[in-house]
């Protein structure tokens, strides 16, 4: 699997001058690979006329918009490229809103997008609806304020070997491009930075 660069998933930036900075494998993150094309449309700010770099991939739900950074976009326009993005879902699992760029996906792991992968806290499971929901919190030093909630979708085989709620998990899917929804294919325990002691 490939390293993410998980202190871009807007959670860790740096640790404060107090704390010792955590480890990868204890924070939260929820990132989504994606690969589209470069495009650009303008956006009308005041009396400014802006241009907003995005990754267009078909077959995404309407409104969900993949901003990508101007720099790294601007010299790419047309071309197809794979990024990662943070993710948000509604209450039935489906990818939604402005997902916030994390960085560029090396063009040997295109093949594996649609995918998503998280780590976070599993805060409830609906066995009769086929879905499970999974907290992300913000990280020690990052630049997550407030912790969010992920709808996800799961075979019921999946959703009966799941650890109680509360308990930390890593799952990896995903994303059906038709619906818009994301699925968990695998799961397996976790540790993270605020588990009891």
């Amino acid at each position: 699997m490939e390293t993410v660069n998980l202190m871009a998933l807007g959670d860790l930036t740096e640790a404060p001058k107090d704390r010792i900075p955590l480890s990868k494998e204890v924070i939260y993150y929820a990132a989504l690979w994606s690969v589209g094309q470069v495009r650009v449309r303008e956006l009308k700010k005041k009396a400014k006329v802006l241009p907003l770099y995005y990754l267009e991939v078909p077959g995404y739900p309407r409104g969900v918009f993949l901003e990508l950074p101007r720099g790294f976009a601007q010299p790419r326009l047309g071309q197809t490229i794979g990024f990662i993005h943070a993710i948000r879902t509604d209450e039935r699992a489906v990818l939604k809103g402005h997902l916030s760029y994390v960085r560029h996906l090396e063009p040997h792991l295109w093949e594996r997008a649609p995918y998503f992968h998280l780590r976070g806290r599993l805060t409830a499971v609906d066995l009769e609806e086929g879905q499970l929901q999974v907290e992300v919190r913000p990280n020690p030093g990052g630049r997550l304020r407030a912790p969010f909630t992920l709808t996800l979708l799961a075979p019921l085989s999946l959703l009966e070997a799941l650890p109680p709620v509360g308990s930390a998990v890593y799952l990896e899917g995903e994303l059906r491009p038709k619906s818009g929804r994301l699925v968990v294919r695998r799961w397996e325990p976790a540790r993270l930075w605020d588990d009891p002691q």
